[in-house]
């Protein structure tokens, strides 16, 4: 029955007891089931009812002390009696004082725990009961409720005897609960029930913690000192049950844990329905995880140690998983000999799966251990891949080690040559290299053409190109080789359909590792270069989420760099400020090494074109590592604060960036002229300090270097030839650039040419407005004012010159000239882009060409609503009114919808 019902039931036995009809009633239950607050409840009501009551508890540590529960009657007595408790077995003299108190006045015996009783007390017991029947006197005794029946031996001696009645306490029911918690309504009184399987103990503790959290279920304190009162019980077994099966963990089953225990299997299944019964586990595993760390609390640091050591010995006894063997020897902080290989095979195994640190842990605790020299590199070596991808300086110790040692396997070459480009430390990344192509046993294809593509991303095309043609054993001959080539052409001329092919046949085949970071990101570099950055995207977006499931920070740090880059080229530049930001905060500065570079620059360049120049400002200001001005990285981070400053109306300062990109970059001029363009961007600094004959020079070298087959570097010659040369020609070269950045897929330039164009057209049209005289003019009062300014970022504006007046239109009578008001141009809203997104470039074209708001929304299958909030977008940022001037603002592009 359960708690409420069995505390009616009591007070009815004691009304009948009252009455001349003695008896025995006898309580079972598991642990923490209401045993003990049922008795000391009946012990105050019948107190308050004027019965004697006489209260004791049994206990292990006096169970073998003659007459101690007696003892313990007497001195709890509620009146005084004059009977002193026996110092043999003869118990005679105590019942006849209590039977002849019983005859005239009600009297309530309870004993608590009675399975802890001594034989003496026992003894007595089994004399009242057997004398109960005229008397006035209710025993109670409680004991715990046990599975097996030898265990409940004590209640089998008094079910024997006359006047025996016996209560089982049932669990709280999920209705009890909600009686208790009388301002719920909801699903917390389930959830609590849930979680305490009704165990009275454990739904009060619940109770308490969410007494403050609304609806929601809260496992905090009350719940965790429940636990521990739980467990707080003189039977030693139970305590060691329980924390076995907490250090066992999932794998825990009953066998295991006699083995670990050393306690009878019999013992242990029982114990298990125990706390099973009690609301802590089911099926065999903690209910909560509060429940599994409350047990493993009650072991010192040293047991808890010895447990784990145990159990990784009987389970690898057992042939179980090294990664399960591994977890015990990790938490025992132990590697005996016979664990190295086991610790091994479970950090190849986590790594494998993403855990990073635990595959760290087990390697570290693996390498002391060690015995020979071969294994102990092997063990570093390992050690080095795993620290590597979540913390790539803290390997610079092993990095140290491996640089003196004079013979390096492969493996040790990999891992030497990783870090050394990571770093920027190209002598000793080129050492490594070489040690790896003229070893006896080469490395297989693809890591090779991996290790190659890795050393150019950083250090640019330094290694020579293998000659074809000499037979089938040449690494030129492998398809990986032929891949390989075929995609560096991209940094040659500029990408095409090959260059795209080869890139999504390296992204295809190569599973994302240390050795393939850079050969994977080169690729999806490839693609945004080829016009296919809708691809690049595609893969950074799966590649980023592998990295992140797998918890390889420095891989996933990268290939977020590399998607702010190709989103930013896509026009979205907020999201790529978001993406570089988010891709800065995955690494400290230091363990960045040069490739920061590459999210310095896009967060740069995305904080000009929102004109947040404060931003970036700060982020020049983040110190890099010197090592990355030899690098690619660095070239486009001096790249970006050069047009930082070009922004900022500097010019000069920006010359001295170009300048030293320009250093840097000449290098490789023979090879990839067009990788970075920085004779364009040179060209630009000289136009805005007004040297007009430099900047054509350096954009001219720029065209015939890129020879239209790399259209965005074309483009950006094209475009400051374009405010250098003759205006006549300024509208057209505009326009053709504008078609190479729509060729080479950069969403961003062509958005900033056509800006370019619109603010051209405008500045056109004011002047020869400005040229006709009044008199010309219908006759209308419009005060003079000066038309607002929209800036450009980093694009030079020029005006047209004035024309010449006809003579037939001087009027007779001289007036004065007045300039009408110029149209006044809408601004983009502060803190937003003025670069139209992709979207809204598609619906301004379509509206541009006459479609109506209803044509765009079917063709583009968008609702119109959408429609009307593109367009309204794209006049904010396009600085005009509304549709009528789109087709002017648009008209260089000439592009068909």
């Amino acid at each position: 029955m359960s708690p409420h019902e069995a505390k009616s039931y009591l007070r009815e036995q004691f009304e009948e007891s009252a009455a001349d009809a003695g008896r025995l009633v006898l309580i079972s239950g598991g642990i923490a089931s209401g045993k003990t607050t049922l008795l000391n409840e009946l012990l105050d009501d019948a107190a308050n009812l004027g019965a004697l009551t006489l209260s004791a508890t049994g206990a292990p540590d006096e169970q073998d002390i003659p007459a101690a529960v007696i003892d313990q009657l007497l001195t709890n007595c509620s009146a005084s009696l004059d009977v002193r408790a026996p110092d043999h077995d003869d118990v005679q003299h105590v019942c006849d004082a209590i039977l002849e108190l019983a005859r005239d006045r009600p009297t309530v015996i309870c004993v608590d725990d009675i399975h802890f009783a001594d034989e003496v007390s026992l003894k007595l017991l089994l004399q009242l009961q057997r004398r109960i029947r005229a008397t006035k006197l209710l025993i109670v005794l409680s004991q715990q409720h046990w599975p097996h029946p030898a265990r409940m031996r004590h209640g089998f001696s008094f079910a024997r005897q006359p006047r025996y009645h016996a209560v089982h306490l049932l669990p709280m029911t999920e209705q009890a609960v909600r009686a208790l918690m009388k301002d719920s309504d909801g699903d917390l009184p389930r959830q609590i029930h849930e979680l305490s399987a009704g165990n009275p103990l454990l739904v009060r503790a619940l109770i308490d913690d969410c007494r403050h959290s609304g609806e929601q279920l809260v496992v905090g304190a009350s719940y965790v000192r429940a636990l521990c009162a739980f467990l707080d019980r003189p039977d030693a077994h139970l305590l060691e049950v329980t924390t076995a099966l907490a250090v066992l963990g999932e794998h825990g089953t009953g066998e295991l844990i006699a083995d670990l225990t050393g306690i009878d299997l019999d013992t242990v299944a029982d114990i298990l329905d125990v706390l099973t019964q009690g609301g802590l586990i089911r099926d065999g595993r903690f209910r909560h995880p509060s429940a599994e760390a409350a047990a493993l609390r009650r072991l010192s640091p040293e047991a808890r140690s010895s447990l784990h050591a145990r159990a990784a010995r009987l389970k690898h006894q057992a042939a179980a998983g090294a990664l399960e063997v591994a977890t015990h020897l990790v938490q025992a902080g132990q590697a005996p000999e016979w664990s190295i290989s086991v610790l091994r095979r479970a950090a190849d195994q986590a790594l494998t799966v993403g855990e990073i640190a635990f595959a760290t842990r087990c390697l570290e605790l693996a390498l002391p251990a060690a015995t020979s020299e071969a294994e102990r590199r092997a063990i570093r070596q390992a050690f080095m891949k795993s620290v590597w991808r979540a913390n790539p300086s803290a390997v610079a110790p092993h990095i140290a080690t491996l640089r003196e040692t004079g013979a390096l396997d492969q493996e040790e070459c990999l891992s030497l040559i990783r870090h050394a480009l990571w770093h920027g430390d190209k002598e000793t990344a080129m050492r490594a290299h070489g040690l790896l192509s003229g070893s006896s046993e080469p490395l297989d294809p693809q890591t090779q053409v991996e290790v190659n593509l890795a050393v150019q991303w950083h250090f640019g095309p330094i290694l020579p190109k293998t000659e074809e043609g000499e037979g089938e054993a040449h690494p030129c001959a492998t398809p990986w080789n032929v891949t390989a080539e075929t995609l560096l052409q991209t940094w040659e001329r500029g990408g095409d359909e090959a260059t795209n092919a080869s890139a999504e046949r390296i992204l295809l085949n190569s599973r994302l590792s240390d050795t393939s970071l850079e050969a994977i990101v080169m690729a999806v570099s490839a693609l945004a270069r080829g016009g296919r950055a809708d691809r690049a995207e595609w893969w950074c977006e799966r590649l980023s989420d592998q990295a992140r499931r797998r918890r390889a920070a420095a891989w996933q740090a990268m290939i977020d760099a590399v998607w702010a880059g190709v989103v930013l080229q896509r026009g979205d530049v907020a999201k790529a400020a978001e993406l570089a930001r988010a891709s800065l905060d995955l690494l400290s500065d230091q363990n960045w090494g040069v490739s920061i570079g590459y999210p310095l620059s896009t967060l740069i360049f995305a904080d000009i074109y929102q004109g947040d120049f404060d931003s970036a400002t700060k982020t020049m200001r983040r110190v890099v590592p010197d090592a990355m001005f030899e690098t690619i990285a660095g070239a486009w981070y001096l790249r970006a604060c050069g047009h930082f400053h070009l922004a900022t109306k500097r010019p000069l300062a920006a010359v001295g960036y170009f300048q030293k990109c320009q250093r840097l970059m000449q290098r490789w001029d023979a090879v990839s002229p067009t990788l970075v363009p920085w004779r364009s961007d040179l060209a630009e600094a000289n136009l805005q300090l007004g040297n007009r004959a430099i900047a054509r020079s350096l954009a001219t070298q720029q065209m015939e270097l890129s020879q239209e087959a790399n259209p965005y570097a074309y483009g950006l010659a094209l475009r400051v030839l374009a405010f250098a040369g003759p205006t006549t020609e300024c509208a057209a070269m505009l326009g053709r650039a504008a078609k190479c950045f729509q060729d080479a897929g950069h969403q961003l330039e062509l958005n900033r040419t056509l800006k370019a164009v619109a603010h051209l057209k405008n500045s056109q049209r004011r002047e020869v407005q400005a040229a006709v005289p009044l008199a010309a003019t219908r006759p209308r009062a419009v005060p003079a004012q000066a038309a607002p300014t929209t800036t450009v970022t980093a694009l030079p504006t020029r005006s047209m010159p004035a024309r010449a007046v006809p003579a037939h239109a001087t009027p007779a009578r001289a007036v004065p000239a007045r300039k009408p008001a110029a149209p006044r141009r809408e601004h983009p809203a502060p803190g937003e882009s003025s670069v139209l997104s992709e979207a809204e470039l598609r619906v301004a074209q379509l509206a541009a060409l006459g479609h109506t708001n209803r044509q765009i929304s079917d063709q583009l299958f968008i609702t119109v609503s959408t429609v009307e909030q593109h367009l309204t977008r794209a006049y904010r940022k396009l600085g005009i009114k509304g549709r009528s001037a789109l087709a002017d603002e648009l008209e260089c592009l000439k592009i068909s919808a």
